[in-house]
């Protein structure tokens, strides 16, 4: 049994208190936010995950109290510091246009040498409309779960428009690209009409990780459970944890391009102490400054070996395949995370003590996709 771990970054924590106490800067600062870049990456965790602030409509804990970055960015500020975690970022498919999309994470992945993930938040996100000024996608989950469907297709197929022996480089012949192996799309749709191709090489992972959140519709869980490689969930007891893991595993079944069933991370937020009564003083001290709202997700208050405890019971019970950790106060709950639970799991042999791989995907277990343009080996041959 072995399990999954990545963390969200985001401000001073996850409590919306946490500004109040935490020892970083009160305005950003690159230094603080790569050193806990650096501090996830020495744990060996899967990846970082940005731009999940989970507001009360979607995740209950409040409003994050402080600056929140571009996610996009930031990403790309981190490349630099680290060598094999992954790097994910929240990108909304509402404000956006698939082509824009699918350039700047192949971009990110190719920067990268493939350690990318989009999140492609969806549902939920209708509290930035007064702020961009433009309507969301349709209300109806039904039209909704269409229109962002056709999205991720579009964004697929963009990155599979070169395949991967498309670089021909060939001096003598002056080709730099093999024409033959880079494929416009001619994508018409409902809602999106793009040729194509993408003006960037395919990814090195072929498709960057697809991230998305779990929906609170029958329509949008069957959605996101034949479409992503990661879907985060977030239920507050075991036993609904469970049966949603159970859920999403049986309408998982049957994905025609994928080969791997999505892999199910729980939210969980962490308040974490050398002694229960400690931790328990931490999150009441907290609780006092800023009331959180009622949490639909789990919040966690004790020890690292009460965490790991809990979180072999999760993975035992199927409940999860791992944890998306969100550190109440930073850097200190994800420091806490690293040099204390994180040693756990490894005694426990749960937890890897090195990365076997390069990429996300390998982090993750997941296959890499080939190109849906790619013809059969067998049939270039002829």
């Amino acid at each position: 049994m072995h399990l999954h771990l990545t963390v969200s970054l985001a401000g001073s924590g996850y409590h919306p208190a946490a500004w109040h106490v935490s020892p970083l800067p009160p305005r950003p600062d690159a230094a603080a936010i790569q050193a806990m870049a650096r501090t996830a990456e020495r744990g060996r965790l899967d990846a970082i995950l940005l731009g999940l602030p989970l507001e009360p409509s979607v995740g209950g804990i409040g409003r994050v109290n402080t600056t929140q970055l571009d996610p996009l960015p930031l990403l790309g500020s981190l490349i630099g510091v680290t060598r094999q975690i992954g790097l994910g970022a929240a990108w909304t498919l509402d404000y956006t246009e698939p082509y824009n999309v699918a350039r700047v994470f192949a971009t990110l992945d190719h920067l990268s040498y493939g350690r990318t993930a989009w999140i492609a938040r969806m549902f939920g996100t209708a509290a930035l409309q007064p702020r961009i000024g433009r309507p969301a996608g349709p209300d109806d989950p039904a039209a909704y779960c269409a229109r962002a469907g056709e999205f991720i297709d579009l964004v697929t197929k963009l990155w599979d428009s070169w395949e991967d022996a498309a670089f021909a480089l060939d001096k003598p012949s002056g080709m730099f690209v093999d024409p033959d192996l880079v494929h416009p799309i001619h994508h018409i749709g409902e809602h999106f009409s793009v040729r194509g191709p993408l003006n960037v090489p395919r990814p090195p992972q072929g498709n960057p990780v697809l991230v998305l959140e779990d929906p609170t519709t029958t329509i949008g869980r069957r959605f996101a459970a034949a479409t992503a490689d990661v879907l985060l969930t977030s239920c507050v007891s075991l036993s609904t944890a469970a049966a949603r893991y159970r859920e999403l595993h049986a309408l998982s079944a049957g994905r025609a391009r994928f080969r791997d069933s999505p892999r199910i991370l729980a939210n969980m937020v962490v308040v974490l102490d050398d002694t229960q009564a400690a931790a328990q003083q931490r999150a009441n001290a907290l609780d006092a400054l800023v009331p959180p709202a009622e949490p639909p997700i789990p919040r966690f208050v004790g020890t690292p070996d009460q965490l790991v405890e809990q979180m072999v019971i999760w993975r035992q019970q199927d409940a999860c395949d791992g944890f998306n950790v969100l550190p109440a106060v930073l850097p200190t709950d994800l420091d806490r995370l690293v040099d204390a639970a994180v040693p756990r799991l490894r005694q426990l042999g749960l937890f890897r003590n090195d990365y076997a791989g390069s990429t996300l995907r390998e982090h993750l277990g997941l296959a890499r996709p080939l190109s849906q343009y790619a013809a059969p080996a067998a049939e270039r041959a002829r």
